[in-house]
């Protein structure tokens, strides 16, 4: 499959789709990489370290929050598909004057990116999704009040549509995350997978079709994004959205971080994916800008 830039159309399970249009972003990027080049020129002029003049003024933005989870071995993983995570000493300054360790770990574990790959064996590797489409405006759908009724609760149409009332239209090349607050509960042993052992499912909160094929057909999004294990809500066994979203040339991103902490909108998404060739996606450094 071609990336979404590099033809008019793609086909995907819901039809003949439009794709992201690189120029609509040139303009952003354009302003975003102004104040990038600003911020830089603050470590030539004041005399402060690079480190110090980095978390100053005059960057083109006012806060950085990571939204990224810190992986260790007990971080929760769905053990049907994946082992947990592991850091495997290599080198000790002890013995070798220099500290190394091996990671293994399956790529769809902690904050991580799914590529079009993942579902569809035509699509882009990770590796290969463009870097201009790993920058993009954010916007923020909050269902936490939802999520926190029925853990099983999903981003609609009408979530979409209510941000657009108070926002304006999602920007061209815009990534949506979904803040369910599912986040917090990282740190509860078993409630963030929330397995119901009666009705033999997990329940957890996502995108609903409906919304992922909303996104696909009538907006230019680049990717979308979720603060639970998956782009599917967990009983969705079917894992629809997975089947739409990635096979029409669009990227995912699960397990994010405090996205409490960032705005509706006026954020810029800075997504750190990994680059290793024919990769199905892999953990990411995610960041918003503001």
């Amino acid at each position: 499959m071609c990336a979404p830039e590099l033809i008019d159309s793609v086909a995907s399970p819901c039809g003949l789709v439009a794709a992201p249009p690189r120029p609509a972003r040139r303009g952003f990027l354009k302003t975003l990489a102004t104040g990038l080049v600003v911020g830089a020129a603050g470590v030539v002029t004041t005399g402060a370290s690079p480190v110090q003049a980095a978390s100053g003024r005059g960057r083109g933005f006012g806060r950085v929050v990571d939204l990224t989870h810190t992986v260790t071995p007990d971080f929760p993983v769905w053990t049907q598909v994946s082992k947990p995570p592991q850091l495997i000493p290599v080198a000790r300054m002890a013995e070798n004057r220099y500290n190394g360790d091996e990671i293994v770990t399956y790529e769809h574990v902690g904050t991580h990116v799914d590529a079009p790959l993942h579902f569809s064996d035509g699509g882009l590797s990770v590796d290969r999704i463009p870097a201009d489409q790993l920058v993009a405006p954010l916007a923020v759908l909050r269902i936490a009040d939802r999520a926190a009724r029925d853990p099983s609760a999903v981003v609609t149409v009408a979530d979409i549509r209510a941000w657009e009332a108070t926002h304006g239209p999602l920007p061209d090349g815009a990534f949506v995350a979904m803040d369910s607050g599912w986040s917090r509960r990282i740190s509860v042993p078993g409630a963030y997978l929330n397995y119901d052992e009666r009705r033999n499912v997990y329940r957890w909160p996502g995108f609903s079709a409906e919304a992922a094929d909303f996104l696909i057909r009538q907006r230019r999004v680049v990717g979308i994004g979720v603060d639970s294990t998956g782009l599917d809500r967990g009983s969705d066994h079917a894992v629809p959205v997975h089947r739409s979203w990635l096979p029409a040339g669009r990227y995912g991103v699960e397990s994010l971080a405090d996205l409490d902490q960032v705005p509706d909108a006026g954020a810029t998404l800075i997504v750190g994916a990994p680059k290793h060739g024919g990769g199905t996606g892999g953990p990411a450094r995610v960041f918003a800008l503001f």
